[in-house]
């Protein structure tokens, strides 16, 4: 990727020596009217050119010094000329020096200013786009199709999230906001959809601009496809905001097996007959510890706390009818840690100085949004007595509409930070739910938020296990993706939505390989056991891949808006969910592919899957080991019959090395979905035997698998006190530790 600059303020974006973006209308609105290059009303003062140097690398810019009206503006083109990550991209900047005033747009989906900006056209080579956008960031209203082609729809506003741009080979640009991420947004400006223009800037109600407001927009390339491309442009935001993965990796609600209550469980807003929820959530509990599943948290939905106007949260308070005795007592009585929902504070909340409480408000209609440090101390102190380890805030999207937060440039980071600093503090972490992408990427400069949702709610027999895309993105700013609850047994009486779920292997499996809370919600009596093991070790541990199960590229391509064809003619994408992850073990690859809701027969090789690096491999499905066959380029996996209830899954296993030519595999624990997860295997030794040293519960028994020339071994297993034992197969013993 090369960026193309001209002296009269245009440019241009070159991937592969061809022309992707020509630049369109700069423009910026002061003074209550807009300024642009268009009509000639934004003046070019100067052009200049510096180098310096940041976390990143050194970089050179040269930068377009703007006057409109009565404000001076910078707009500057960095490249990176030594970056320290693998990276190639282009940091685009606006600078208001001297502030603006009376900036308000018409429209609160416009931009107040325009840098960059490009053309929606056609090229000689064509292209696919993916517009994220909508809540469960950006996943309700993604939006693929033809870049420049007739029906090129992205989003706009608030709600718009992060856009890709990609061609046949995968050779993927990514445009995104860097920095202030909660007052910036896209506009694609056209007529219903056909061409037009799209920027970047400045959310289109927000006025005035203070001095020195600077807005980062950085533009990414990556040459080796949509999934890749992702990951480096994530790579690049959580260096810039040191974003740590410390608190995901020691979330209890992302790293452990809980029992959900939100909208979809069985006793969502629908207690025991002639019960209380206090005493419904001890009876989940006890019914729990008499099926054995090992579930480590509970999670209270909105049910629990006082509504107020419009239905927002008056207090965030147990109701006595609800909870008799206290949240604490139920705390005391099961042990359980939780995971608390909470929703917009609602005009008439009893924390509001205007309504006889302590704490600074803005109010506004039905609404309200606290503005004091203060206040989220408080809340969240108080709430570690009755277990609270994880807060989830809800309706993200709904607060966002607030004109507060449409208005002023920094309230709505200023929220979420105070939200985050008081988590910290409490020894609480974090999910969003509902979020724009605004939302997701501020938590960039969180790191307590380390779980997301990245789909609708769950109702029996729903589609929303369809996480393939959205997960891409979570996944890329260090986000765990949560698929929501699910059910475990299919048929559950009396629950309150008159359906069934003949989908709960495709649901519980979809959980674990997110990577995200794995949460479960069957009436008492009603845990499949089995099923639930499947994700997890004896302490409740979830046993999972090192990376979310994603969207192959090609299933992103052959998006029914969009059919990119590819560069070789046996090429033809899958017409359903398609999705690929990995373990990384001691420097082993163990491939996991899941196909699902796919009416065609598709062939999938190493390439296709994400694994070109691999080597030589063998892959089987999940049902049955003695499938075991060859997986290279030259002999793909037919994925075949692959529905919603009779899913396809297939693991892929390295090659090991053998000076005498045995064939020589890992299948692992066939018993679970992640059969060689990092939770379980710490190490994975090759010489002249194959050690694996494997992790669990004291005294847990394992089933552990080999292959030898295509035939399956079986070593069983019990664990030491320490939780460890090491299994060797040229024995087939295991040594407890």
């Amino acid at each position: 990727m090369a960026v193309k600059i001209s002296l009269d303020g245009t440019y241009s974006i070159l991937v592969n020596g061809g022309t992707w973006f020509h630049s369109g209308n700069t423009f910026f609105r002061a003074d209550g009217r807009s300024f642009s290059m268009k009509d000639g009303s934004l003046k070019l003062l100067k052009t200049s050119n510096i180098s310096g140097s940041d976390v990143i690398g050194d970089w050179q810019s040269w930068t377009y010094h703007y006057q409109a009206g009565s404000s001076l503006i910078d707009a500057s083109v960095i490249r990176y000329t030594t970056p320290k990550l693998p990276l190639v991209l282009f940091r685009q900047l606006q600078k208001y020096v001297n502030g603006a005033n009376n900036t308000k747009a018409a429209n609160q989906n416009y931009v107040i200013s325009s840098f960059p900006t490009f053309k929606v056209e056609s090229g000689s080579v064509k292209r696919g786009y993916l517009s994220y956008g909508g809540m469960m960031f950006g996943d309700t209203h993604k939006k693929m199709g033809e870049w420049g082609g007739l029906r090129t729809t992205l989003n706009s506003g608030y709600t718009s999230g992060p856009l890709a741009v990609f061609d046949k080979f995968g050779r993927t640009v990514i445009i995104s906001p860097a920095s202030k991420f909660m007052s910036a947004s896209m506009w694609h400006e056209s007529l219903f959809g056909i061409g037009g223009t799209v920027h970047w800037g400045i959310m289109g109600y927000a006025d005035p601009i203070p001095p020195e407001h600077q807005l980062d927009i950085i533009i990414y390339y990556g040459a080796e496809g949509i999934n890749k491309a992702f990951e480096g442009w994530g790579e690049y935001l959580r260096s810039r905001y040191n974003r740590h993965q410390r608190f995901v990796d020691s979330d209890l609600t992302v790293t452990h097996l809980g029992y959900w209550t939100d909208n979809g469980a069985y006793y969502y807003y629908n207690p025991e007959n002639g019960t209380n929820f206090q005493q419904t959530i001890l009876d989940v509990v006890a019914g729990i510890r008499k099926s054995g599943v090992p579930f480590r948290y509970m999670q209270y939905d909105s049910w629990w706390y006082y509504k107020g106007v419009g239905n927002g949260v008056k207090t965030w308070e147990y109701i006595p009818s609800v909870f008799p005795d206290g949240m604490q007592y139920v705390y005391n009585k099961t042990g359980m840690p939780v995971s608390a929902h909470n929703r917009y504070w609602a005009s008439d909340t009893t924390y509001a100085i205007q309504n006889g409480g302590k704490y600074l408000f803005l109010i506004q209609s039905t609404k309200s949004l606290p503005t004091d440090q203060n206040f989220w101390n408080a809340l969240l102190n108080k709430a570690r007595k009755w277990g609270l380890v994880t807060y989830e805030q809800d309706w993200l999207c709904d607060i966002s509409g607030l004109d507060v937060l449409l208005t002023d440039i920094s309230l709505g980071e200023m929220w979420l930070k105070q939200m985050g600093n008081a988590a910290a503090k409490n020894g609480i972490t974090i999910q969003y739910c509902m979020s724009n992408s605004r939302h997701a990427l501020t938590a960039l400069e969180i790191p307590v938020v380390t779980q997301i949702r990245v789909s609708g709610d769950y109702h029996p027999g729903k589609d929303q296990w369809k996480i393939g895309v959205s997960s891409m993105l979570s996944h890329a700013v260090g986000l765990a993706p949560f698929k929501d609850t699910f059910w475990t047994t299919s048929v559950q009486p009396g629950n309150p939505y008159g359906k069934t779920e003949p989908n709960a292997a495709l649901n519980a499996a979809v959980a674990t390989l997110s990577t995200g809370p794995v949460g479960p919600s069957d009436m008492i009596g009603a845990l499949n056991t089995s099923l639930i093991m499947r994700s997890v070790n004896a302490d409740g541990l979830i046993l999972k891949p090192s990376r979310p199960a994603t969207a192959i590229d090609a299933q992103i391509m052959k998006h029914p808006c969009f059919i990119l064809k590819a560069a070789v003619s046996s090429f033809d994408g899958p017409r359903g969910e398609v999705w690929s992850t990995y373990s990384h073990v001691a420097g082993l690859t163990f491939g996991i592919i899941l196909a699902a809701d796919l009416p065609t027969d598709y062939n999938i090789t190493p390439r296709l899957a994400g694994f070109p690096e691999m080597g030589p491999a063998m892959a089987f499905t999940y049902t049955n080991p003695n499938t075991l066959k060859e997986f290279n380029e030259t002999s793909p996996i037919k994925l075949r019959g692959c529905s919603k209830v009779d899913f396809c899954m297939h693991y892929v296993t390295p090659l090991l090395p053998n000076a005498f030519g045995i064939t020589t595999v890992i299948l692992g624990e066939l018993d679970k979905w992640v059969p060689v997860s990092p939770q379980r295997v710490t190490n994975i030794m090759v010489d002249d035997d194959v050690t694996v040293r494997v992790t669990g519960a004291p005294k847990e028994a394992i089933n552990f698998w080999f292959a030898v020339n295509n035939k399956p071994l079986l070593v069983k297993c019990i664990l030491g006190n320490s939780g460890f034992a090491t299994i060797r197969l040229h024995s087939l013993n295991c040594f407890q530790e």
